[in-house]
Protein backbone atom coordinates (compact mmCIF):
# COMPACT_ATOMS: atom_id res chain seq x y z
CA UNK A 1 0.00 0.00 0.00
CA UNK A 2 1.62 3.59 -1.12
CA UNK A 3 0.80 6.22 1.35
CA UNK A 4 1.02 9.80 -0.34
CA UNK A 5 1.95 12.75 1.97
CA UNK A 6 0.49 15.55 0.40
CA UNK A 7 1.30 18.52 2.52
CA UNK A 8 4.52 17.08 4.77
CA UNK A 9 5.61 19.08 7.42
CA UNK A 10 8.65 20.80 6.81
CA UNK A 11 11.45 20.74 9.55
CA UNK A 12 13.30 24.44 7.35
CA UNK A 13 9.92 26.02 7.90
CA UNK A 14 7.91 26.08 11.23
CA UNK A 15 4.50 26.76 11.57
CA UNK A 16 3.68 30.75 11.59
CA UNK A 17 1.12 31.70 13.82
CA UNK A 18 1.10 35.66 13.53
CA UNK A 19 3.01 38.52 12.10
CA UNK A 20 5.81 38.59 14.19
CA UNK A 21 6.97 35.33 13.02
CA UNK A 22 6.88 36.33 9.21
CA UNK A 23 9.95 38.37 9.60
CA UNK A 24 12.93 37.87 6.80
CA UNK A 25 9.33 35.68 4.71
CA UNK A 26 9.07 36.24 1.37
CA UNK A 27 6.38 38.04 0.06
CA UNK A 28 4.58 37.60 -4.05
CA UNK A 29 2.07 39.93 -5.53
CA UNK A 30 -1.21 38.37 -7.02
CA UNK A 31 0.45 38.26 -10.34
CA UNK A 32 2.93 36.29 -8.75
CA UNK A 33 6.31 38.09 -8.66
CA UNK A 34 8.89 37.60 -5.45
CA UNK A 35 9.50 41.17 -4.47
CA UNK A 36 11.69 40.93 -1.16
CA UNK A 37 11.68 39.62 1.89
CA UNK A 38 9.30 40.92 5.17
CA UNK A 39 12.08 43.51 7.17
CA UNK A 40 9.61 44.64 9.46
CA UNK A 41 5.93 44.69 10.59
CA UNK A 42 3.69 47.26 12.63
CA UNK A 43 0.18 47.48 13.19
CA UNK A 44 -1.07 48.78 9.81
CA UNK A 45 2.16 48.28 7.63
CA UNK A 46 4.79 45.23 6.10
CA UNK A 47 8.19 46.81 5.35
CA UNK A 48 9.45 44.57 2.00
CA UNK A 49 13.41 44.80 1.54
CA UNK A 50 13.77 44.13 -2.08
CA UNK A 51 17.35 43.67 -3.20
CA UNK A 52 20.69 43.66 -1.33
CA UNK A 53 23.09 46.31 -3.35
CA UNK A 54 20.50 48.62 -4.87
CA UNK A 55 17.96 48.35 -1.95
CA UNK A 56 14.53 49.09 -2.32
CA UNK A 57 11.66 49.31 0.83
CA UNK A 58 7.79 48.57 0.30
CA UNK A 59 5.43 50.31 3.04
CA UNK A 60 2.89 48.18 2.37
CA UNK A 61 -0.61 48.46 4.20
CA UNK A 62 -1.64 45.50 5.47
CA UNK A 63 -4.98 45.38 4.28
CA UNK A 64 -3.46 44.66 1.01
CA UNK A 65 -2.12 41.47 2.00
CA UNK A 66 -4.47 37.99 0.96
CA UNK A 67 -2.30 36.00 3.41
CA UNK A 68 -0.19 33.31 4.12
CA UNK A 69 0.52 29.83 2.79
CA UNK A 70 2.77 28.40 5.10
CA UNK A 71 5.90 29.23 2.33
CA UNK A 72 4.87 32.82 1.05
CA UNK A 73 3.27 36.20 2.31
CA UNK A 74 0.44 36.75 -0.81
CA UNK A 75 -0.59 40.30 -1.26
CA UNK A 76 -3.98 41.64 -3.17
CA UNK A 77 -1.60 43.72 -5.53
CA UNK A 78 0.49 43.52 -8.26
CA UNK A 79 3.53 44.31 -8.89
CA UNK A 80 3.53 48.18 -10.79
CA UNK A 81 0.98 48.67 -8.01
CA UNK A 82 3.26 48.18 -5.13
CA UNK A 83 6.30 49.82 -7.17
CA UNK A 84 3.54 52.96 -7.92
CA UNK A 85 2.30 53.21 -4.92
CA UNK A 86 4.48 51.87 -2.20
CA UNK A 87 7.86 52.20 -2.48
CA UNK A 88 10.01 54.36 0.16
CA UNK A 89 13.45 55.80 0.17
CA UNK A 90 13.71 54.83 4.13
CA UNK A 91 14.76 52.58 6.57
CA UNK A 92 11.75 50.86 8.86
CA UNK A 93 12.30 52.75 12.38
CA UNK A 94 12.83 50.33 14.85
CA UNK A 95 10.85 52.74 17.52
CA UNK A 96 7.53 52.49 15.18
CA UNK A 97 8.06 48.76 13.59
CA UNK A 98 8.98 45.51 15.01
CA UNK A 99 12.42 44.65 13.08
CA UNK A 100 14.05 41.44 14.35
CA UNK A 101 17.42 42.63 16.09
CA UNK A 102 15.62 45.47 17.17
CA UNK A 103 12.60 44.21 19.08
CA UNK A 104 11.54 47.51 20.70
CA UNK A 105 8.14 48.13 19.13
CA UNK A 106 5.07 47.44 20.78
CA UNK A 107 1.29 47.35 19.94
CA UNK A 108 -2.17 46.55 21.42
CA UNK A 109 -3.37 45.25 18.25
CA UNK A 110 -1.96 43.33 15.72
CA UNK A 111 -4.88 42.45 12.87
CA UNK A 112 -5.88 38.70 12.28
CA UNK A 113 -3.13 36.74 10.12
CA UNK A 114 -5.11 34.87 7.39
CA UNK A 115 -3.73 31.67 6.68
CA UNK A 116 -4.27 29.96 3.14
CA UNK A 117 -3.58 26.70 1.73
CA UNK A 118 -0.09 26.46 -0.05
CA UNK A 119 -0.57 27.44 -3.90
CA UNK A 120 1.85 25.07 -4.44
CA UNK A 121 2.47 22.03 -3.54
CA UNK A 122 6.13 19.42 -3.72
CA UNK A 123 5.42 16.93 -5.66
CA UNK A 124 6.30 13.44 -4.13
CA UNK A 125 7.85 11.63 -6.93
CA UNK A 126 6.92 8.23 -8.29
CA UNK A 127 3.24 9.21 -6.93
CA UNK A 128 0.18 10.87 -9.15
CA UNK A 129 0.02 13.61 -6.46
CA UNK A 130 -1.19 16.74 -7.97
CA UNK A 131 1.41 19.89 -8.25
CA UNK A 132 -1.16 22.54 -7.33
CA UNK A 133 -3.26 22.84 -4.34
CA UNK A 134 -6.82 24.20 -5.04
CA UNK A 135 -7.65 27.08 -2.71
CA UNK A 136 -9.88 25.92 0.58
CA UNK A 137 -10.84 28.11 3.66
CA UNK A 138 -9.26 29.89 5.53
CA UNK A 139 -8.27 30.37 8.80
CA UNK A 140 -6.92 33.08 10.94
CA UNK A 141 -4.78 33.32 14.00
CA UNK A 142 -4.14 36.00 16.61
CA UNK A 143 -0.78 37.21 17.76
CA UNK A 144 -0.52 38.47 21.55
CA UNK A 145 -1.05 42.58 21.79
CA UNK A 146 1.55 45.18 23.51
CA UNK A 147 1.41 49.13 23.35
CA UNK A 148 3.18 51.74 21.13
CA UNK A 149 3.52 55.36 20.92
CA UNK A 150 4.27 56.74 17.75
CA UNK A 151 1.41 57.61 15.36
CA UNK A 152 2.74 58.72 11.90
CA UNK A 153 1.28 57.40 8.19
CA UNK A 154 4.26 56.10 6.32
CA UNK A 155 2.68 56.94 3.23
CA UNK A 156 1.55 60.14 3.61
CA UNK A 157 3.94 61.66 6.64
CA UNK A 158 0.63 62.55 8.25
CA UNK A 159 0.29 62.02 12.68
CA UNK A 160 -2.19 60.98 14.82
CA UNK A 161 -2.56 60.98 18.35
CA UNK A 162 -3.86 58.00 18.49
CA UNK A 163 -2.72 54.29 17.28
CA UNK A 164 -6.40 53.86 16.60
CA UNK A 165 -6.78 56.84 14.58
CA UNK A 166 -3.89 55.57 12.26
CA UNK A 167 -5.19 52.62 11.65
CA UNK A 168 -8.84 54.37 10.37
CA UNK A 169 -6.75 56.58 8.15
CA UNK A 170 -4.48 53.62 6.57
CA UNK A 171 -7.85 51.61 5.99
CA UNK A 172 -9.84 54.06 4.81
CA UNK A 173 -7.02 55.62 2.52
CA UNK A 174 -5.55 52.48 0.94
Amino acid sequence: MLTIMVNPPSSSNPAKSGWLDLINESVHTSDDIDIGDIEAVSRDFIVVKRGFVNVHYYYIPITKVEGWDSHVLWLRITENEVKANYERDKIPDPSRYYVKDYPTYTTAYYPELIMLPPRYIRPVYGTTAPPYSPRTKEITAKTEPSIQDAYVCDLCNTSFKTEEELSNHVGSQY
